[in-house]
């Protein structure tokens, strides 16, 4: 095998105040770089264990390809539908994460960093919870405040969010500082330029009318995984 843990997660181990487990917030992706393999794995709906570091769950964990050993990379992640290449040279990769209701998150992950980095999930978010706020779950609220700054309280900015969510999907590099990714929600695909200052400019969308599950960029084509028909797209690229 190339990787394995013991760890695992169950309807037991949901928010009870927010019970709605059903393998929901279980995203993840994979990206293949000098030997090694960088996997995103969501937090199942079990939100103490993305702070915990003794835990794989809202991850992304680096697995060395010769050895099959991994060490976590960052924390405090909810549910990960995009990992891609930003750079090469400075080993970073740009990742899309959907928020709870609102504050789906795109987010730069240096992979230099010696301590591990912490996106915040789910004491910060820009988004909302799902069930409004009762006495019976006032201390959920209070353990998981969902702060609006990051910065502010210890975390790591989002490049950018998306409130109210648009259900985003897939991220991927097209050419040198631009890129591209999808939603399920709104049925769009964004485009965007990255600067020097990592902000997002000269942004701009198209509408697809489908959910967009998947993209793949090669020869100058976009192809989509197209939820709704089950078919693929093919969008050329000048």
């Amino acid at each position: 095998y190339l990787f394995k843990v013991d760890e695992c997660v169950s309807a037991d181990r949901a928010i009870k105040a927010f019970a709605y487990f059903n393998g929901y917030q279980t995203g993840g992706r994979m990206v293949d770089l000098d030997n090694s393999l960088y996997l995103s794995v969501g937090d199942y709906n079990s939100w103490e264990l993305p702070q915990k570091d003794e835990s794989i769950f809202g991850k992304i964990l680096e697995i060395n390809l010769s050895t099959n050993k991994y060490k976590i990379i960052s924390k405090g992640h909810r549910n990960h539908q995009g990992l891609s290449l930003y750079s090469l040279s400075k080993k970073l990769l740009i990742s899309s994460e959907h928020g709870p209701k609102g504050g789906d998150e795109i987010n730069l992950i240096n992979l230099n960093k010696i301590t591990v980095s912490n996106y915040g999930w789910p004491i910060a978010s820009y988004g909302n919870h799902y069930i409004k706020k009762t006495a019976s779950n006032d201390s959920k609220y209070s353990k998981y405040p969902l702060l609006k700054s990051h910065k502010n309280n210890g975390f790591i900015e989002p490049l950018k969010y998306h409130d109210p969510s648009i259900g985003i999907s897939e991220i991927i590099k097209i050419k040198n500082n631009f890129y591209a990714y999808s939603s399920l929600k709104t049925k769009k695909i964004y485009f965007f330029n990255l600067n020097d200052a990592n902000e997002l400019i000269n942004t701009y969308e198209i509408d697809i009318d489908e959910r967009i599950r998947d993209m793949i960029y090669k020869n100058n084509k976009i192809y989509l995984f197209l939820e709704s028909s089950a078919s693929i797209g093919i969008i050329n690229i000048e």
